[in-house]
């Protein structure tokens, strides 16, 4: 049977700092209280994605925006986005109050970088039909993998980008606490490519479930359990299997998750 902690149920009775408040916090630019809107030079701030948790005792909320490139002329306003425009990630960590605190956060402190993601100047889209994957490391980390998808040559492809948040030392402005970790990949779906009655175009669509294993101290391994089917040569399909299993491991001098030597 499953208890919640004490904290736990806090959190989830705690309302989350809107996403106007998130950017608020990171730019001290208050906007129009929506969920995306310019910051400076033409860079425009859209909250991307939140989420509360639990750490060594303590209830944290953490906002994720993502923020264009600034653009300081009429030539760089006026090109199209290309697949290489990525945008900037940037965070705002807010603290659980005490019971009875007149307001359910407090501002703990915010990152104007964590890493480059997306294409067109758009950040990848949540997958709101998975849930968010956790795991807190021996050394007192946490492990955010948030379900996203993009669309490749008609096909769809899931994933989670992958995040890390160092707790200590919140209020040093010089320590890093956040970290994009790169993605994962998860399955992929060409349901809006393929025909059915066209053996040269059969329909293929995947899944992967993840799950962390643990790697000493260290961040741990991501294990990726494949199933479904996929395309393996023009017409055919293959079901798939625990042998078509992915693992990922963290490489400290990429600072991101990459597959397992096999």
């Amino acid at each position: 049977m499953f208890f919640m902690s004490e904290i736990a149920k806090l959190l989830s009775a705690a309302t989350p700092p809107t996403p106007g408040e998130v950017i608020n916090a990171i730019h001290d630019i208050a906007g129009d209280g929506s969920d995306s809107y310019e910051i400076e030079n033409g860079s425009v701030a859209t909250f991307w994605f939140g989420h509360a948790f639990e750490l060594d005792g303590a209830g944290y909320y953490t906002g994720f925006v993502a923020e264009t490139p600034e653009k300081y002329n009429d030539a760089e306003k006026d090109a199209d986005p290309t697949p290489d425009t990525q945008v900037t990630l940037s965070q705002a960590t807010f603290s659980l109050a005490q019971p009875g605190a007149a307001r359910s956060w407090g501002f703990e402190m915010a990152e104007f970088s964590i890493g480059k993601f997306g294409a067109f100047e758009r950040g990848n889209a949540i997958d709101d039909k998975r849930k968010p994957q956790t795991y807190n490391t021996p050394d007192g980390k946490f492990v955010l993998a948030v379900p996203t998808w993009s669309l490749s040559g008609g096909v769809r492809v899931d994933a989670y980008d992958l995040f890390a948040f160092d707790p200590a030392d919140l209020t040093d402005p010089n320590t890093t606490h956040w970290t994009y970790l790169g993605s994962v990949a998860a399955g992929e779906d060409n349901g809006a490519s393929c025909d059915e009655d066209d053996d040269q175009q059969p329909c293929a669509r995947s899944f992967g479930a993840l799950s962390f294993e643990p790697h000493g101290d260290d961040l741990p391994l991501i294990h990726v359990a494949m199933s479904g089917t996929r395309i393996v040569a023009a017409g055919k399909v293959r079901t798939l299997g625990p042998a078509d299993a992915l693992e990922y491991r963290y490489v400290a001098t990429e600072n991101q998750y990459q597959p397992s030597a096999q």
